[in-house]
């Protein structure tokens, strides 16, 4: 009986000790954590430095300033992707023909558009991530100028919210611009021309602010 006294009092002793609040917390640090809790650490310390990152504002001139006819770059990650990536002195554009992410006059986004999106969201996550990036929708010039700005407003709307929902890109540096017909890449006389003027490109700034 004694000896089952001891052990209860030994018993609540530690659990005691368990519960005060003043005892210190082993391996608070990155140094003293064990291997999985050292990437629970890391990983929430690179979320908590993002989310605090500091978004640089570039201003409207920037964004006027967009050449879209800037070098092509041929690089291997998106090689056979049909994601066109031009590459200016502060910017990348990652542009893609409207018939990869849409159905004719439609803004809802197809699976295969979605495949395209996670790679262009793969190439935005290894650049600076206080770059703003602009989704500009581009349109032929077929219907009317209202009806063209709409449509291009509603798609350059959807590959945001699917960067922002599904790319995990910070909704802090994505912006649109509907561009309708006023930037063709080719004339509007022919199908071709007209089929290279229908696209959506995001503009990611790349330089160091």
């Amino acid at each position: 009986m004694k000896k089952h006294m001891i052990l209860m009092i030994l018993g609540v002793g530690a659990m005691s000790a368990c519960n005060d609040p003043k005892g210190t917390v082993e391996n608070d640090s990155l140094s003293d954590a064990t291997a999985d809790t050292a990437v629970m650490y890391e990983d929430e310390r690179g979320r908590v430095e993002a989310e605090g990152a500091e978004i640089k504002d570039v201003g409207e001139d920037f964004w006027a300033g967009i050449d879209w006819d800037a070098p092509v770059v041929d690089d291997p990650e998106l090689r056979g992707s049909e994601v066109e990536m031009r590459s200016g002195n502060d910017y990348n554009i990652y542009a893609m023909d409207d018939r990869l992410l849409f159905d004719t006059d439609k803004a809802q986004i197809r699976a295969e558009g979605e495949e395209k999106l996670q790679e262009i969201a793969n190439k935005i996550k290894d650049l600076p991530q206080n770059g703003q990036i602009r989704v500009f929708g581009h349109a032929d010039a077929r219907a009317s100028n209202e009806y063209n700005e709409e449509l291009s407003a509603e798609r350059a709307n959807a590959v945001k919210d699917w960067l922002q929902n599904k790319g995990d890109i910070d909704a802090r540096r994505l912006s649109v611009e509907a561009m309708g017909e006023t930037a063709p890449r080719a004339t509007n006389e022919t199908a071709k021309g007209r089929q290279l003027n229908r696209r959506v490109a995001v503009v990611v700034v790349t330089r160091e602010q």
